[in-house]
């Protein structure tokens, strides 16, 4: 009888510290590279963004629902942000180029499709922001302040954190 709680109580551990790890990780942004083409987006080459978010969504997905909102928010916030959202299952080819697992999977992408940053799951609207506005290729202040706001990778704010 103790030996079986032993092994629940174990099963009940593990399972909760898999859970705890996969929680930290979700929608988090992370350095990515790679390179868009206009056509896989659909930009004109008249069109010059400042920055791409590409939202790799599907169909019947709430988390994606979430993601786009969030986006959309900020894009009215920042018209020269291209949105582009494609759906995984009908371009199939094109997610697994990318390595798109799971959706929502958000890439950002300077004005050159240069990707700069990806993240599976539901980053919140603060990380998107944060990721979009902070690094140097972006090239522009932060909308409340003179200052930019730092990269998740930026030392900057680390340093502010301890």
């Amino acid at each position: 009888m103790a030996l079986r709680l032993g092994i629940g109580l174990a099963v009940v551990v593990a399972t909760a510290l898999l859970a705890w790890a996969w929680r930290r990780r979700e929608g988090r942004f992370s350095e990515a590279g790679g390179r868009f083409s206009r056509s896989e987006l659909g930009i004109a080459r008249r069109d010059r963004p400042a920055a791409v978010l590409v939202e790799f969504s599907g169909e019947g997905c709430a988390p994606c629902v979430i993601v786009r909102d969030r986006i959309e928010r900020l894009a009215a916030e920042l018209p020269e942000v291209d949105v582009v959202t494609i759906d995984a299952a009908e371009r199939r080819s094109l997610a697994e180029r990318y390595g798109v697992k799971r959706v929502p999977t958000l890439f950002i992408a300077d004005g050159d499709l240069s990707i700069r940053w990806r993240a599976s799951g539901v980053p919140s609207e603060a990380a998107i922001r944060s990721t979009l506005l902070g690094p140097d290729w972006a090239g522009r202040p932060h909308p409340d302040a003179d200052v930019r706001v730092p990269a998740p990778s930026d030392p900057v704010r680390s340093e502010r954190a301890r």
